[in-house]
């Protein structure tokens, strides 16, 4: 039975399309100093807070542009196609990462500067403290998320926390150290402690005290992870590793679960049964402000899709061959009398992690679009019907894809984006107990994940997981698990990033597989309907059997005027763009980049 949800992200443009009802919008201007009003009224506080929900929770990637977190700009990876290839390419200079501040009102600190009115003035005007202190909590989330989503991308920013308008005063301040924006973030999430385990539904989606445990495991991973932590400071892990423990044991006590189908995570968020999102934006589907997500009409074949579709979102064949066997050992692993599935090469797709198949869309595969249970789905070159659109790589996207939704209204999709989910809070404990010490901890969280993923637990019990691994080793398998575990859900860039192995990359491409028909078969003629059963030649091939071979080949080359990686070290903490340092000239330049006075002196590690 769903729940009843209300959208507290769009609440606020609903009663805007209320012209009967006088409501907050008409009352104050949310970006200057709201009146007296607003801070002695707890409905229209919470309105206030709702609109700071709205500008900074993270959207669907297809949703981003340069004004959300994170920015359109860093949905870049091997994962797929497309993204910023400056990126791979080494080709970014010092103005072209722009999250810390771009212009206008929207972006990191002018978002920023909407929180600290709030905290400025919500306790001026006589609420009491019961009334306010959710409000604040909620607050000092939403702070601690931009902080964290510009502390990733720059090391130490500027921490500010009276309402400056960043592009009209002259502040002239430094950059707070890593080490103290971590410290601040950290407090921040800590004052989310007297948050409930759960809201009424009628605040459905509002952040949980259990979320912002989870969200704190992930800041102190980062900044115990080779990123910000290169001479590998044990005492960061072993901070890191008590916090996710926490955020593991309230998770799991507040009623957080791995959802028994991996393949509907996103799209049964809201389900009473799914309680595995713990930090999310909710859409409903309705054609007005940002109520509906845009990634089933871009991600869909061109065909299935209301004009956006087909070389959006396309996997790799690099992820393809990331996922492994059903009994967990990887496509190139051969463990003996254990390992008993052995790879195809031809047949790539059969006897693969069941998570394959709720990710990967191949050459005849079953993806029963617009409600079409059995139909075939093609990316063979010259295909009729997507032949301009056709999808980059050779295969597409099939994560959180609603299917029941036809083509035309795949533009108004309702699948939530889950920014954190329980399984990420297993991860983040696996990963920290391995850099601790605690493998025995590390090994039952992956078996834990594996087992939900319905991978075989096979005579050893490890589930594919190979025994007795070293430190190193298991960081590796852990990574490998979140590559496949968290594709198309934002992950993959900031984990290349955090480790330091996006440059492990560089010499290789993302590559794709080019399907074609054999020269012996006529492409009109195999697309042609067949006058009796209306049926094609082409849709009455078993793509299991013999008949793969007898008609198709396939080729892995590298993604069509794609370049090879040449991701560069210094993009591990990106440049401040020149425009921000020139009115603000107390800031240094990041350790690595050039600016008008010189090289960079500032340390995004210390």
């Amino acid at each position: 039975m769903k729940k009843t949800i209300a959208y507290i992200f769009i609440v606020l443009m609903a009663l805007a399309g209320n012209s009967c009802t006088k409501h907050i919008l008409e009352k104050v201007n949310f970006n200057g100093l709201p009146s007296a009003e607003v801070w002695s009224d707890t409905v229209q506080a919470n309105l206030y807070l709702n609109n700071l929900y709205q500008i900074v929770m993270p959207v669907w990637p297809a949703n981003a542009n340069a004004n959300t977190f994170p920015s359109a700009f860093h949905n870049t990876s091997d994962e797929s196609n497309g993204g910023t290839t400056a990126i791979l390419q080494g080709k970014l200079t010092s103005e072209s990462v722009t999250d810390f501040f771009a212009s206008g009102s929207a972006g990191a600190y002018p978002y920023m500067r909407r929180i600290n009115i709030l905290f400025a003035n919500i306790d001026k005007y006589g609420l009491q403290p019961a009334q306010t202190v959710k409000i604040k909590a909620q607050a000092h989330f939403l702070r601690a998320y931009v902080y964290f989503d510009l502390l990733k991308y720059y090391g130490g920013i500027p921490y500010i926390t009276q309402p400056f308008d960043w592009a009209t005063d002259s502040l002239n301040l430094p950059r707070n150290p890593t080490s103290a924006c971590i410290d601040s973030i950290a407090s921040e999430l800590d004052q989310c402690s007297i948050l409930p385990a759960s809201w009424p539904a009628t605040d459905f989606g509002r952040i949980t005290r259990g979320a912002a445990l989870a969200f704190k495991a992930r800041v102190l991973l980062t900044w115990a992870s080779p990123q910000f932590n290169p001479q590998n400071d044990q005492t960061r892990w072993q901070r890191a590793y008590t916090a996710a423990q926490h955020a593991y044991d309230t998770c799991t006590m507040d009623g957080y679960a791995l959802y028994s189908n991996f393949s509907r995570i996103a799209l049964d968020a809201g389900n009473a049964a799914d309680h595995e999102p713990i930090i999310f934006r909710p859409y409903n589907g309705v054609n007005a402000n940002f109520q509906f997500e845009g990634y089933d009409n871009v991600t869909r074949p061109f065909s299935q899709s209301a004009g956006s579709g087909g070389t959006t979102n396309n996997p790799t064949w690099n992820l393809v061959q990331a996922f492994p066997m059903k009994d967990g050992f990887a496509v190139t692993k051969d463990s003996g009398d254990i390992h008993k599935i052995k790879y195809d090469s031809v047949y790539y797709w059969k006897n693969r992690d069941p998570r394959f198949y709720a990710t990967i869309v191949y050459n005849g595969a079953i993806y029963g679009l617009s409600n079409t249970p059995g139909r075939k789905q093609w990316m063979y070159t010259g295909i009729t019907v997507d032949k301009s659109h056709l999808t980059a790589t050779g295969f597409y996207d099939r994560k959180s894809i609603d299917t029941t939704q036809s083509a035309t209204n795949s533009q108004f999709g309702k699948t939530f984006w889950v920014e954190l989910r329980y399984a990420e809070v297993l991860l983040n404990l696996a990963e920290c107990a391995n850099m601790t010490g605690n493998q025995g901890q590390a090994y039952m969280l992956m078996e834990t994940l594996r087992k939900r993923a319905g991978i075989s637990a096979n005579s050893d019990g490890l589930y594919g997981l190979q025994a007795a691994m070293s430190q190193d080793q298991m960081e590796t398998a852990i990574l490998n698990e979140r590559q496949v575990e968290f594709a198309f859900e934002g992950k993959r860039y900031d984990d290349l990033r955090r480790t330091r192995t996006f440059d492990k990359l560089n010499g290789s491409y993302r590559q794709q597989m080019v399907v074609a028909f054999k020269s012996s078969y006529k492409l009109s003629d195999m697309e042609k309907l067949n006058s009796v059963t209306g049926v094609a030649p082409v849709d009455t091939i078993d793509v299991n059997g013999p008949d793969y071979i007898k008609y198709f080949t396939h080729t892995i080359i590298p993604i069509t005027n794609e370049s090879v990686i040449n991701f560069l070290p210094t993009y591990y903490a990106y440049a401040i763009p020149s425009s921000n340092i020139s009115k603000q000239p107390a800031m240094q330049q990041t350790i690595g980049w050039v600016f008008a006075g010189g090289m960079g002196t500032f340390d995004p590690t210390k």
